[in-house]
Order: structure tokens, then sequence, then C-alpha cells
């Protein structure tokens, strides 16, 4: 049933387009962060037990154990249809050409004579990658997250995710994650599983770095196990989509489009915005017809989305600099770009805030989370100010490389001495002055 008008005009309705996404900056509470914390001692001090009680707690599922045998994973990839299973490895390999492409290398450059400085890099050791499934099977998360620490030459991978009602993980993303790489798979509470990944346990390996999209618990356990050391990516939460247009886009692809993000749960959030009056009431009509043809489960995500306390909407802008302005403040997960070629320039000039920038009508939201091989695990809640999606290069660690020539040593003394002495660091000076009595 159609809700209330979702077309906002900007800059006259600010205040209500800001009410409408209140919550938005806020991935999760102090009273979240805290319920994470009392998880990770708990964790600490019962281990697996501790695991299996939460997950009984807030999975409502009893496990016997938390490692998936290797004949249940090796059953998950028989069971995959021909076509899907094709469908995986295509997708796998196209995620892989993109994390190759992408993947930092170890470099050197002499940048004065007799100054070399360079950086060496190296993958993490092993890595621990976190699959939600409360809402439905995520395949792709799978793929993009496990080839990218395999493309990075992660040795390691270790993958977690809820249990199903069996107490097994779901066969289809088993499968995926297994093809694309994964050594081993655990299944609890995705806060405990992610505590186990920080601290170890007797089934779960302590690893380096741990990375997986989920809502506000997930994104706080990741900020938690920053503390224990481990490298993460911060702000990836439930999923956001932003689509900016004009008079050149179709309204019923702009619909399908606003409705790809919606469809994955209530807390998704999907807006167009436009200059274009036009657009924007044909594409709030179509938008109604398209949700009406959705299947049940996910139609019911959508009308939430786009109901009153959802946080779907239509910005109607003054003009291109305004619709600039708001895109910024978003700073969406994912943007689609569907405009002339001259708006279009200026789009990719001005908007610097966004996870990933989809240009064009036939590049839409799905190609990328599925088939171009870019990541679609990106920041939300306007982390994308600040950060990047999940790819091979957070893999990956840096060690700054510096190598200096007796000349080039002697070039910079006065800038140690004069510092040194400042600092009142004598033996700093004493250990250059030395090199250079030789």
């Amino acid at each position: 049933m159609q809700n209330s008008s979702i077309v906002f005009n900007v800059p006259e309705q600010n205040d209500s387009l800001t009410e409408r996404f209140s919550t938005h900056k806020t991935l999760f509470n102090r009273d979240v962060l805290n319920g994470v914390l009392s998880i990770f001692d708990e964790v600490a001090n019962t281990g697996d037990k501790g695991i299996r009680n939460l997950t009984s707690k807030y999975d409502d599922v009893d496990l016997d154990g938390l490692i998936l045998t290797n004949d249940y994973i090796e059953e998950c990839v028989s069971s995959l249809s021909p076509s899907l299973r094709s469908a995986i490895e295509q997708a796998i390999r196209n995620v892989q050409e993109a994390n190759l492409a992408m993947l930092p290398k170890t470099w050197e450059k002499e940048i004065r004579p007799g100054t070399v400085i360079g950086e060496n890099v190296v993958p993490l050791e092993s890595v621990g990658i976190w699959i939600p499934a409360r809402k439905g099977p995520l395949l792709s998360t799978a793929i993009m997250l496990v080839v990218a620490a395999k493309t990075a030459g992660v040795k390691k991978i270790v993958v977690g995710m809820p249990p199903l009602k069996n107490g097994l993980g779901d066969q289809g993303t088993v499968a995926a994650a297994k093809l694309a790489g994964a050594d081993q798979f655990v299944i609890g509470n995705g806060v405990a599983i992610i505590a186990g990944f920080a601290q170890g346990t007797s089934s779960i390996p302590e690893v380096d770095g741990i990375y997986g999209p989920g809502p506000g618990g997930i994104a706080a356990a990741m900020s938690v196990a920053m503390t224990y050391g481990k490298k993460s990516v911060l702000g990836i939460g439930p999923t956001e989509s932003v689509i900016f247009a004009d008079d050149t886009a179709d309204p019923l692809k702009i619909a399908y489009d606003l409705i790809n993000e919606a469809e994955h749960g209530p807390d998704s959030t999907s807006i167009l915005v436009t200059t274009s009056t036009n657009l924007a009431r044909s594409v709030e009509t179509l938008l109604w017809d398209c949700i009406a043809e959705v299947e049940e489960k996910r139609k019911q995500y959508v009308e939430h989305v786009f109901g009153d306390n959802g946080k779907g909407a239509i910005v109607v802008a003054s003009d291109v600099d305004e619709a600039f302005n708001f895109i910024n403040w978003f700073a969406p997960e994912h943007l689609m770009v569907v405009c002339d070629k001259e708006t279009e320039e200026r789009a990719l000039t001005r908007i610097i805030n966004a996870g990933e920038i989809l240009i064009g009508a036939y590049t839409p939201f799905s190609a990328a989370n599925y088939g171009i091989g870019i990541t679609a695990v990106l920041p939300t809640n306007h982390f994308a100010r600040a950060f990047s999606g999940v790819t091979s290069k957070d893999m990956v660690k840096y060690s700054t490389i510096g190598r200096l020539s007796k000349d080039a040593l002697q070039e910079i003394y006065p800038i140690i001495k004069e510092m040194g002495d400042y600092e009142q660091l004598p033996s700093h000076v004493k250990a250059a002055e030395i090199r250079l009595l030789e």
C-alpha cells in the first residue's frame, strides 16, 4: 500500500529530510558497544562454550560444535546446480581480476642522490571473514571478501557465518566461499565469532585481520577487534544507495534500481537525487507499481523502506550544485550516475564522498553487486567520507623502506644534530655522528 509522498524538495525541505535520516549517522550506540564488550569478555573467559551459549541465546540455535566438517563443505559444493556453479566461478574470476589490478606492490625510488625510500608490501598471515545471512544468503559477499584475501596472498582464510536452524551454514554461501579459496568455516553468533577471531578459542584461530558487513552489533564488534590489534574496515553496515539522474534517465529503470537496494532489508536506504520534478514524479508513481510485483518477503522490506518510517526518498534539488552537496553530505555506499555527458563529468568532479560510483545507464547496482568484480563491501552511514570498500589492498600491510649512502647521511646530519639537541636526545646525534667519522 502506498504511503505519503516520499518526494522532498531541497533546500526547502532540508529539515524534513534530516529528520527522516536522523538515525542514519549512528551505526551503533553506547548500549550496543557495551553489549559487544560483554560478549568479548565472555568469549575470552569461556571460549567455545561461551560462543555456543551466546548462539543459543541470540540466534536460538543450539550447536554441538563450531567447525563445519570437510564432508559438509564438499556436500555444499556438490549441491550447486551447474548453472549456479558456472556463475560463481565466473564471478570469482572477475573479482580476482579487479583485485589483482588494485593490489599494491613493493616499490623503491631514489628521491635524492643516495637516498632511497619505498614500501615493502606483504599479505596478512591470516584473516577472518564474517558473512551475514539473517535476511538471506550472500554468496556475493563471500566471493568478494575471500577472493580479496586470496589475491593478496593471505595464507589462512577462515569464514564465519550464522547457523541455520539445523546448526549448519547456508550451503550456497559455504560453496561459494570454498570455491573462492576459504580454508576453514566456523558458525555461531556473529559478535561472538568475531570475538573468537580477535582472541582465539579451541575451534577458532586468532587471526590478523577481520572483515565483513552487518548491522550495528557487527560494526561495533569490528571496532572492538581493532583494539586487539586486528586490521579491519569500519562502517560496513546495512546497505544504502543513491542514484543521481536527470531527464535522460528511464524512470522505470530508476524505479527498479531503487527497489534493488531496498529489498535487502527494512534497514536499507535507497534514494533518488535529481533536479527534475518530472522524473521524480514519474519514478514515484512507477515505484509503487513495481513494488506490487515484488515477492511477499522482500515486498515487506521494500514497503518499509519507502514507508513513513523508512529510509527511502526521492530528493528534488534546486540545481545540480545542491544535488552534489546532498550526495557529499550523505556519502552513500553505492552511487549510480545516470545523466547526460556534461552533467556526468561535473558529477565525477564534484562528488567526492561515495563508496563506489557506477556510471551510465547500463551499470546498475546489481552488476556491481555480482558481476563487474569491484567490491560491494563498502562503507555506510556517512563513513564513505573517510573510509573505502574492502579489497585486496586491505589484506596487506606496509613496511616503509629507507636506505642512505654515507654522503646522503652527511647531507641530513645537520637536521639530526639540531633536532636531536633540541629534543635532548644526545645518543640520537651520536649514532649518526659516529658513522660519519669512519
